[in-house]
């Protein structure tokens, strides 16, 4: 984990925005509102801080606002987007008087908790498959606009209780103090300049490491939080700060009560693979990770009766590595990582650049259009300001022109296409695109909100299109590792 020169929220400003009208009209919601400020005061104000002080990221305790109540009525029959997020944001933020949101500042996080039944979607991404929540940035008029996203545990999102938590609450304060510990130490990423990142394993302070731990409230209220890693990527936990096992060291004993299920797999195809493990007596289930980097991305999660699975999606001649936690009520028991390598993909004939035209189709929108490469198996769109480069996504062989939407007016594009197979890939020539200036109000910056969607024309099906720069990992909850 090291510095990368970005800003930090040396002592955060935390305010909890309630997104929806729900935390207005139910008494349970009121209530857990109630609990959640409790619960930001004392993550920002205690320990938790401490821990983040100590190990050397340059940040120390804060203070928390009361939360505040944002009164949409959300339409819970399609996803709430990140971009219609920051839209409501800077709507409260235009009437902050009456809103009651604090004003932004350097040290200032906006922590949004989105009212039960909602999926998030963030880029391609969304909260029933993707991620427990996420942090990011925009700017908004001049100034930077940091907050987290909090979806509700529960349906349409996954349960509490499949990613390892006993409550909804308890998965709300531990992915609340993932998402803030990233934040605090990189609260600008894929935005502007890194903070504390570990670029080899790609992650951040929180992603690092699975364990939980918990911190003590008001009338000894336990609240469960999740430990980070130090600059050696040990974990380390609120209140003592001491290193435990990290990345590549063996995983702590299983817990009293479960044994570590034994591991087996078998590749059955160039991009499948079959996993079956060992029974474990008291198992209320098992969860199937991936290993991915040195972090664990959670595929799925199954009965207690299921002890085989088949993972589809692999990389051909790569090697997969894979692991199997039993877990019940009580406690989680680790298999051991098993690797597999997959058989190669039949010889392939190199690809030649493909021929990239862009044109703006408004102010925020640019449409890609290019050349067919018989050989290739996918096309990769990356963007570029002239300073800042992202990739936006990929898209399947049959696929060859896409729309890229949330751009900002008035501004300077390049893309560039990388057609690519198993053996080689060729970049078309950088394409520039320059979209018309709006004559009226404030468009959030591309490096956040942009979607790369298959365009109408030209498409032959078989897109697979990503999310945008802010969409990369490392910023986002994923599965029970975050």
């Amino acid at each position: 984990m090291t510095y990368q020169g970005g800003a930090l929220l040396a002592n955060v400003e935390a305010q909890a925005v309630y997104l929806g009208s729900d935390w207005s009209t139910n008494s349970s919601l009121k209530t857990q509102a109630q609990a959640t400020d409790q619960f930001l005061s004392t993550l920002v104000n205690g320990p938790y801080m401490d821990m983040l002080a100590n190990a050397g990221y340059g940040v120390a305790r804060g203070t928390a606002s009361a939360g505040v109540v944002d009164n949409l009525n959300l339409n819970k029959s399609v996803a709430l987007t990140d971009s219609q997020i920051q839209s409501d944001l800077e709507s409260m933020l235009a009437n902050a008087q009456a809103s009651g949101l604090q004003a932004p500042d350097a040290n200032r996080l906006y922590v949004v908790y989105v009212e039960p039944g909602v999926v998030v979607k963030m880029g391609s991404a969304t909260s029933q498959t993707s991620f427990l929540g996420y942090h990011g940035a925009f700017g908004d008029g001049g100034v930077d606009i940091h907050y987290a996203v909090m979806p509700a545990p529960g349906s349409p999102n996954p349960s509490p209780g499949s990613q390892g938590f006993s409550s909804a609450f308890d998965e709300l304060t531990s992915v609340s103090s993932h998402e803030l510990a990233e934040a605090v130490t990189d609260p600008n990423v894929n935005y502007k300049a890194l903070g504390w990142y570990d670029s080899q394993l790609n992650g951040e302070i929180g992603d690092l490491t699975r364990q939980t731990s918990t911190i003590s409230g008001a009338n000894g209220v336990q609240y469960t939080v999740q430990d980070v890693v130090n600059q050696n990527d040990q974990a380390i936990s609120p209140g003592t700060g001491s290193p435990s096992p990290g990345p590549g060291q063996p995983p702590p004993a299983p817990s009293p009560g479960l044994s570590a299920p034994t591991l087996h797999a078998n590749a059955v195809s160039t991009t499948a693979a079959d996993l079956s493990w060992t029974a474990v007596s008291g198992a209320q289930g098992y969860r199937v990770y991936q290993i991915v980097n040195g972090q664990s991305a959670l595929l799925g999660t199954v009965s207690s009766s299921t002890t085989a699975v088949q993972v589809t999606g692999l990389t051909p001649g790569a090697t997969e590595s894979f692991e199997i936690e039993a877990f019940n009520s009580a406690s989680i028991a680790d298999s051991s990582v098993v690797s597999v390598t997959m058989p190669a993909p039949a010889a392939q004939s190199s690809v030649t650049p493909p021929q990239l035209v862009a044109s703006a189709a408004s102010p925020t929108i640019v449409v890609l259009n290019w050349t067919s490469e018989p050989q290739a198996t996918g096309y990769r769109i990356y963007w570029s300001n002239g300073y800042q480069f992202a990739y936006l996504g990929t898209v399947g062989s049959s696929t060859t022109s896409v729309t890229v939407t949330g751009l900002q007016s008035g501004a300077k594009s390049f893309f560039l296409v990388e057609a690519f197979n198993s053996v080689s890939r060729a970049d078309s020539q950088w394409v520039f695109v320059a979209t018309p200036s709006y004559s009226f109000g404030n468009v959030a910056g591309f490096g956040h909100s942009a979607e790369l969607q298959p365009s109408a024309a030209g498409s032959g099906g078989g897109a697979a299109p990503g999310g945008a720069a802010h969409a990369a990992r490392g910023h986002e909850a994923r599965g029970r590792y975050f």
